[in-house]
């Protein structure tokens, strides 16, 4: 059965984004992000928020247009127009998502599902324990204000530690799995 994995960046102090969307603040180069680029090529699908797909737009993505070309999209959104980014673009409710994951997850010959963001969904996501495997790439700065890891989480879980792993460029690694 297909895995759902969190791969995300994230500061020290648990945020994936800051109030003022300063990603900048993240190292988006060096063997981190040479690693992490690869990593993706392994899923076949994707999951985001209506923001973090938005978000693509800031640097160069077009509505309808895919973030990843080689992974099928699904965008959660209970406000969106089915079809509002074209037929690229699966808009699911939060109301379908336990159903549609189970029909991915079923799917034969297909690569994992990578849970792309943001902290809403994940928290939804985490709520429902959907989410197998943690890959959070812990960045050395703090945020003041921003977008947690996990929003709106009331449920709390053991993870089993996998490993670590600290690059060069000074980013670490912390991959975890459901117990």
């Amino acid at each position: 059965m297909r895995e759902i994995h969190y791969y995300v960046a994230t500061s020290i102090n648990g945020y994936i984004d800051s109030h003022s969307t300063n990603t900048s603040l993240f190292l988006s180069e060096g063997d981190h992000a040479t690693e992490y680029k690869n990593d993706l090529l392994q899923y076949s699908d994707v999951l985001m928020g209506k923001k973090t797909y938005e978000y693509g737009f800031n640097f160069g993505l077009t509505p309808g247009e895919k973030a990843y070309p080689w992974m099928d999209h699904y965008l959660v959104s209970d406000h969106l127009a089915k079809n509002h980014f074209g037929e690229n673009i699966n808009i699911l409710r939060t109301t379908e998502i336990k159903s549609t994951l189970q029909l991915l997850r079923e799917e034969k010959n297909k690569g994992n599902i990578y849970l792309c963001g943001g902290g809403k969904l994940a928290g939804l996501l985490w709520e429902h324990h959907e989410i197998d495997r943690l890959f959070v790439k812990v960045n050395p700065m703090v945020i003041a204000k921003g977008v947690p890891l996990f929003d709106s989480i009331q449920s709390d879980q053991q993870l089993k530690f996998v490993r670590s792993k600290e690059y060069k460029s000074k980013v670490v690694l912390l991959e975890y799995k459901k117990k």
